[in-house]
């Protein structure tokens, strides 16, 4: 979590209109034994720590980073970085201010008045936030750069890169949420948060509770706990609702056949496939494909498996 830095939200994020992020700049850089002087940008940065340590400074203190690490320094904060002597730094930035949509889309505006978490997240107007561990934002700076280097050309490329920052940053904004709970209970909910990530990135596979806890590092035990204390459900409740709600899609939407929908959702024997979903949805495979089919027609919506007309 960061700290006020007397950062420009109010003026340079901008929602009193249709603006989107504008990249400024975006490198890979190695550092080593580093001083940095104080400096300030006209524009925001994301730094993204790729391996190794250092420390970034603000007026209002000095951050130790490391691998896994995320800060983001909004125009106007002034900072600088260290990087020690024989201790290496190799980090990711992306810079960015604001243009006018000019027809692309979602504007900062419609982030804003479409989620809540990032409505919040601009209403704090915190100069400068630090997030820890944050591999999922890592995934998505990479994509965000790749785009940028090889990415297509003209308007289609300035609408990828402008999903991808967006989404970069509503996944800052709920991260900073989560970093906004007081007490241990903000370890906890991450530590819920990544295990139900890595279940549905995963539910399509052989997957058990000893799996899901090594993504999270936690004992199993321990992870079983708090997953049902947050959540409500065992993360084998979990991960079989999941798999049954991704088995009626594929029964619904798709012409997937139903002998083959089992291995599809991570359930190698088709006939604990069926008997489960009956006990959860009440209904055969057979017969939930049937009704959906029903449902289909009558509302003039196309069949499974067609790309209608």
């Amino acid at each position: 979590m960061g700290m006020p830095d007397g950062g420009l939200y109010e003026t340079r994020w901008r929602t009193d209109g249709d603006y989107r992020p504008k990249i400024v700049a975006y490198y890979y850089k190695q550092w080593d034994d580093f001083h940095m002087a104080f400096h300030t940008h006209d524009w925001t940065e994301f730094m993204y720590v790729l391996s190794g340590t250092c420390t970034v400074e603000t007026p209002g203190g000095a951050m130790a980073m490391r691998k896994g690490d995320l800060i983001l320094l909004d125009a106007g904060v002034s900072h600088k970085l260290i990087v020690g002597k024989d201790s290496p730094c190799r980090m990711l930035n992306v810079e960015f201010s604001f243009k006018p949509c000019d027809g692309i889309f979602p504007s900062m505006k419609q982030l804003a008045d479409s989620d809540a978490e990032f409505a919040a997240f601009l209403a704090r107007g915190l100069g400068t936030i630090v997030l820890r561990d944050s591999a999922d934002v890592q995934q998505i700076l990479k994509s965000l750069v790749l785009e940028l280097d090889i990415g297509g050309a003209g308007a289609g490329k300035e609408n990828m890169t402008n999903l991808l920052i967006s989404q970069l940053l509503v996944r800052v904004a709920r991260l900073t949420a989560e970093g906004a709970e007081d007490g241990p209970d903000r370890q906890i909910h991450r530590y819920v948060r990544i295990a139900a990530e890595y279940i549905h990135q995963h539910y399509d596979c052989d997957i058990q509770a000893k799996d899901i806890a090594a993504a999270v590092n936690l004992h199993p035990v321990y992870l079983q706990r708090i997953f049902k204390a947050n959540i409500g459900v065992s993360l084998s409740e979990y991960l079989a609702e999941l798999r049954v709600e991704k088995a009626k899609m594929l029964l619904a939407r798709t012409d997937v056949p139903i002998i083959d929908i089992a291995d599809y959702v991570g359930l190698n024997s088709r006939q604990y496939f069926s008997m489960l979903f009956k006990k959860m949805t009440g209904l055969s495979p057979a017969a939930y494909r049937k009704s959906q089919a029903s449902i289909q027609a009558f509302s003039g919506e196309p069949e499974a498996g067609s790309t209608g007309s």
